[in-house]
């Protein structure tokens, strides 16, 4: 390797604020390392062609960079500071560990919290500098005549230590700045989504489509998504992600939904549908089911326009409600189209329950013999008072349907033919609301 003692050391300038290792410090540095230093010392003129070398990696891997300028200019600024900076650290044996992160690094995790770009993204392109920045420096080195030989492992070594760092300080950046721009940002949607969702108020909807970044004037389906308490809540955010990517696929939605928590484990949500789009909550809860999900929903009537933005909620409110109150196994997905009618009267309780009393009379009673007679004269009128397509849809005997039949409208003290729809409808009731 060709001697480099004598080389022009590095401008005092550009040194300063770095921490020169103490004379104790270079007594424990190996040949190796000061050979090493003494390459890197004599490639500093270079570090703007190496730092080319690291952005151009960065941006053919992470093309999301190049079509953005704000992000472009901060990865060059990072990018800049970063190389300048564990460049100088090596050339003048600097403790690797005790480097800050550059102001720059730090401003490019901010901005990319801002931009909603994962945070692996931000890792990504550390790394990948990383790898670039070595070849890079091994490259110029050899162009200049020296072989960094043994070098290359104090090299390799001494570089990963320093992104090690970095990493977890631009890591904790992020963070901080999601958790500052979330809370920001949740707090604006709040207060666009109360603005919408109150009759009295009037708000600007240009104004309001701009901060939520949702159109109003479309067809909507409002969610209310929420975790029950038994299950575990160290993942709640991922949890309702999973919960809203499975509604975006069942309904073919391209462009993004609005998210509004209402408490740490539930989630107001509306999505962006077509007009001939159903809700099937069978093939949700299977998406929700084998993708490991605790989040339970209630999806609304799909509606059009700012006061279909409100009466989907109304409408998804009412469906939780009755999800949570119902008698029989809670459901995954309950839709509003499977329960419409039962939804539309849980608003008068008292009224409700008269209503049942008055219909079934002694029908009514939470006993589970009762139950049971109930859900067979309810299939049976479902089935248009079939006792055969009843008896296959409950899985019992022809007979064991007419028997039940019979003995529940003994109970009801009223004709089967007088009032079918009021009958059907107190049925309804009792298998969704506790008696």
């Amino acid at each position: 390797m060709p001697s480099l003692t004598g080389t022009t050391p590095p401008d005092t300038q550009e040194l300063r604020g770095l921490t020169v290792a103490s004379p104790q410090q270079r007594k424990a540095v190996s040949t190796q390392d000061n050979e090493l230093a003494e390459i890197v010392r004599q490639l500093l003129p270079q570090r703007t062609a190496i730092t080319a070398m690291v952005v151009d990696d960065i941006l053919r891997e992470i093309p999301e960079f190049a079509h953005d300028a704000r992000l472009m200019d901060l990865l060059e600024a990072a990018a800049t500071e970063n190389v300048s900076a564990v460049m100088h650290a090596i050339a003048l044996g600097t403790r690797i560990d005790s480097v800050d992160a550059p102001q720059a690094g730090v401003e490019h995790a901010r901005i990319l919290a801002q931009r909603e770009v994962p945070i692996t993204v931000l890792l990504r392109a550390y790394r990948l500098g990383q790898t670039r920045f070595v070849e890079g420096v091994l490259e110029q080195a050899r162009e200049m005549g020296a072989d960094p030989g043994a070098g290359t492992l104090g090299l390799v070594r001494a570089v990963s230590v320093y992104i090690d760092r970095i990493s977890d300080q631009v890591a904790h950046a992020y963070e901080q700045e999601r958790e500052l721009w979330v809370g920001s940002k949740a707090a604006l949607r709040q207060h666009w989504v109360g603005q919408l969702l109150s009759a009295e108020q009037h708000p600007d909807l240009p104004q309001a489509e701009r901060a939520l970044r949702y159109r109003l004037d479309g067809w909507h389906v409002a969610v209310e998504a929420w975790i029950d308490e038994t299950h575990d809540h160290t993942n709640v955010v991922g949890y309702f992600d999973r919960a809203a990517a499975a509604i975006r696929r069942a309904a073919n939605v391209r462009i993004d939904h609005l998210s509004v928590p209402t408490d740490a484990f539930q989630v107001r949500m509306w999505f962006p549908v077509s007009e001939t789009w159903r809700c099937d909550s069978q093939a949700l809860s299977e998406a929700l089911v084998s993708a490991g999900s605790p989040v339970r929903l209630a999806i609304g009537d799909k509606r059009q326009g700012v006061a279909g933005f409100r009466a989907s909620a109304q409408s998804a409110r009412r469906v939780k409600s009755l999800a949570l109150s119902t008698r029989s196994e809670p459901r995954v997905v309950l839709c509003h189209s499977e329960v419409a009618a039962v939804a539309l009267l849980t608003e008068d309780p008292v009224e409700l329950q008269a209503f049942v009393q008055a219909t079934l009379g002694d029908l009514a009673s939470p006993d589970p013999r009762c139950e049971d007679l109930r859900e067979t004269l309810l299939a049976y009128l479902e089935a248009n008072r079939s006792y055969h397509l009843a008896a296959s849809r409950l899985h019992v005997h022809r007979n064991t349907v007419h028997y039940r039949v019979q003995q529940a409208m003994e109970q009801v003290d009223s004709e089967l033919g007088t009032d079918t729809f009021a009958l059907q409808m107190a049925l309804t009731v009792c298998r969704w609301l506790p008696l």
